[in-house]
């Protein structure tokens, strides 16, 4: 599939960068989270200022960032097909240099047309060129296509998180 890669200006793209961000995050929450429909769980999450101003914040200063690759997918007609975010980061003690893949987002109706797939295999080259060792992604534990895409591109678990409901 051909489309079109341009960088994210943020206060333009706001509204889509923070709905694909919302969508996101629901498809990652844990099973309990997802109890609730999704129009439930946008409703409450975009009632959080404090929580959409940091991810745009973030993202904000992150498109500052050289290395940064920060881009809104379009057709050649302008429709939207997704969003891509990955920041490469070197810690100052040791030196050692990684990239990571903040958030991939494609709509449904361009899943399975090899979009992610290019827009990692083009991170992976962006990261090299910066001097990345290694290439960090994470997903939902229920985000079934997520983990089995992943582990196809040669990923492997490196870390896991838990959390008990109370």
């Amino acid at each position: 599939m051909q489309f079109v890669r341009r960088k994210i200006e943020v206060e333009t793209d706001r509204n889509y960068c923070l709905e694909c961000h919302c969508r996101i995050n629901y498809t990652c929450e844990t099973p309990w989270k997802r109890e609730l429909p999704y129009e439930v769980y946008r409703a409450e999450w975009f009632s959080y200022t404090s929580q959409t101003e940091s991810y745009l914040n973030a993202l904000r200063n992150s498109v500052r960032e050289a290395h940064t690759l920060a881009e809104i997918l379009e057709t050649q007609d302008g429709e939207k097909i997704g969003y891509f975010w990955m920041t490469v980061d070197c810690d100052a003690e040791s030196g050692f240099s990684f990239a990571e893949i903040q958030e991939i987002y494609i709509e449904e109706s361009y899943r399975g047309q090899g979009i992610a797939r290019h827009m990692y295999a083009l991170a992976e080259q962006c990261a090299k060129a910066c001097g990345a060792k290694v290439l960090r992604a994470g997903t939902g534990c229920a985000n079934s296509a997520s983990v089995q895409m992943h582990e196809a591109l040669g990923f492997a678990a490196y870390r896991k998180e838990y959390e008990k409901l109370l």
